[in-house]
């Protein structure tokens, strides 16, 4: 099938988000005594949810519980979520791109919903979104397929008409597990091959290549 619609992740595919989070997560060490990690640890944990990410900034710190940190990571963001997040270049002429071929789009992030949707409406609110949708419960966070499912209902569409547009290794696994089309943003937090090892069916170094993808007939091979 071709692909009709777009599911795009958010942090690392729509929009670099990379220097709030840090700051976050170091601010939440900080409150502990812990010091502050990388910028490049901190890049690798980045999109799995704030538990996850809460989890692995705290290997090695055993008396702190990731359940303490996470509301001061989430409240420190909360203040300064928009400082310095900007979206990737290209994006902006992508969207507009789709929507005037009249492909719905639409935005899957394991962000929390609370941050997820007025980001995403402060950065990208002049295009017409199926949906917009972050954590809300753990048992759907990615790579569960469910949510991404019913985005694709939203869209009329059958999950093999919709492609996962992401920059992860759980993007990718998502796609997979509800049947739609992976395709890997290496412009992102993760390494190519990360995203190639977790089933993407085709890989894109921009923005625009996408539109490639797409005037493309159906292909199982690594582009």
């Amino acid at each position: 099938m071709s692909i009709r619609g777009i599911i795009f992740d958010l942090d690392g595919t729509l929009a670099d988000t990379l220097p709030g989070v840090a700051a976050a997560v170091n601010t939440g060490l900080r409150a502990f005594g812990l010091p502050d990690r990388p910028l490049a640890d901190i890049r690798a944990w980045i999109g799995e949810g704030l538990p996850v990410l809460c989890r692995r900034a705290l290997a090695g710190a055993p008396d702190v519980d990731a359940d303490q940190m996470a509301p001061i990571v989430s409240g420190h963001y909360l203040a300064h979520r928009m400082d310095q997040t900007v979206p990737y270049p290209g994006i902006p002429e992508l969207l507009d791109e789709l929507v005037g071929r009249g492909v719905p789009i639409a935005i899957l992030s394991n962000k929390p919903h609370e941050h997820t949707l007025p980001m995403s409406q402060a950065l990208f609110d002049r295009w017409p979104w199926v949906a917009i949708e972050g954590y809300r419960h753990e048992d759907r966070r990615k790579p569960d397929p469910r949510t991404a499912l019913d985005i694709a209902r939203a869209m009329r569409l059958e999950p093999a008409e919709v492609a996962l547009l992401g920059d992860s290794d759980t993007d990718m696994q998502t796609a997979v597990n509800a049947g739609m089309v992976p395709i890997g943003a290496t412009w992102g937090y993760r390494d190519r091959g990360v995203i190639q090892a977790a089933g993407a069916r085709h890989l894109i170094d921009e923005p625009k290549q996408l539109l490639d993808v797409l005037s493309e007939p159906p292909a199982l091979s690594i582009r």
